[in-house]
């Protein structure tokens, strides 16, 4: 990740754009920023997609989401983290996707780790799901679980693991 980064974000929001990205494999991504009205984060021009983090918590951005979706033409993922991820705030992730018909919001996504290590973005009820891959996001309608203990376990996974990626000295 570009260095100018660390320097512009909370340490949380470097550790979570890195948790997302690990997921993409090898890109090498450029600082987002700028007069776009979003927070900073990266572009991922292999991948077709823009990764943004924020502490703040509320849903702020939709209409930003959208129409920088739809002029940069691309699918946008926007990390909401609080400033203590998924200790006492939930991380939730908002995902413009782009399409020829014009972008898809699809709002409060919470991260969920398969038992197969895959990183999804998954509803609270029955819509899109959105799973993060070496090509980019890839949506589909069934859901990457078969029970709901199964459900609550991949959830779990991927709170553990963002506790512990916003933990490490390091953090990006």
């Amino acid at each position: 990740m570009h260095h100018t980064l660390h320097d512009t974000l909370p340490t949380a929001s470097v550790a979570l754009l890195n948790y997302v990205l690990a997921e993409l494999g090898p890109d090498d991504p450029y600082t987002f920023a700028g007069n776009t009205g979003l927070p900073a984060g990266v572009e991922c021009l292999e991948h077709n997609l823009i990764v943004i983090a924020t502490p703040i918590s509320e849903r702020l951005f939709d209409h930003t989401l959208m129409r920088c979706a739809k002029a940069r033409k691309r699918d946008i993922v926007l990390v909401r983290h609080g400033f203590h991820p998924e200790v006492l705030e939930p991380v939730r992730a908002d995902v413009a996707l782009h399409s020829v018909t014009g972008p898809i919001l699809v709002p409060d996504l919470a991260f969920y780790r398969d038992a197969a290590s895959g990183l999804h973005l998954v509803p609270a009820h029955a819509d899109l799901f959105v799973q993060v891959r070496t090509r980019g996001l890839e949506v589909s309608i069934p859901a990457p679980w078969n029970s709901v203990g199964e459900r609550m376990a991949g959830l779990e996974r991927a709170a553990a693991e963002i506790v512990s990626a916003c933990r490490r000295p390091e953090q990006g």
